[in-house]
This record gives structure tokens, C-alpha cells and sequence, in this order.
């Protein structure tokens, strides 16, 4: 079996920076601002119950719900579950390696 062949007849290299469809996941679940402005309040209060987030954007419950499930798919979010409440809290080993992930 032959190794594939890049344009100029070398053979192909690894990925050159792999890693970077983690960082474009997260990079995209912050381009949105209301996504911003809940993790800031997270990084004011620490941990928040999704009801207490509805002071930091003006968006209902259930949008809320979807920015943290993408925040949470991403990594930058965690989840406490206690009884019927969910808090949320930043994960701030996700946050802190941002910086690394720019070019």
C-alpha cells in the first residue's frame, strides 16, 4: 500500500497542529454573546442554578438551556445535579488553556 502523496509528490504529513477541531468547538461556543455573558457570570458568582442565569441576558429559559448545552459540549461548562436543580459552574481548566489554542 502506498502512503498518499501531498500536491508536490511528497508523501503526506500528519496533521500539522492537530487538536484544532477542539479549539474550533470552542472558539464557536464563543461567538455568541449571550453565551459570553453567562460565562462571565459564572466567573463572578462561581456556581449558578440556570433560573439565577436569567439576570445576566435577556433570553428565556429554554434558550438559556440550549447556550449552556453548548457551553457544556464544548467543556467550558460544568454541571452539579442536586434533587430537580442543575448548577452550573465554570470549568476552569477549559477556560485557562484558551489562551494556548490561539495561532
Amino acid at each position: 500500500m502506498t502512503q498518499p502523496q501531498n500536491c508536490c509528490g511528497r508523501p503526506a504529513e500528519e496533521r500539522r497542529y492537530p487538536g484544532l477541531d477542539e479549539a474550533a468547538q470552542l472558539f464557536a461556543a464563543l461567538a455568541d454573546e449571550s453565551r459570553l455573558s453567562i460565562l462571565r457570570q459564572l466567573r463572578e458568582q462561581g456556581e449558578t442554578c440556570v433560573c439565577d442565569l436569567r439576570a445576566c441576558c435577556d433570553l428565556a429559559q429554554p434558550t438559556i438551556s440550549y447556550h449552556l448545552k453548548v457551553l457544556r459540549d464544548a467543556g467550558l461548562v460544568l454541571t452539579d445535579k442536586r434533587g430537580v436543580w442543575v448548577y452550573y459552574r465554570l470549568n476552569h481548566e477549559k477556560v485557562d488553556a484558551l489562551p494556548a489554542l490561539l495561532p
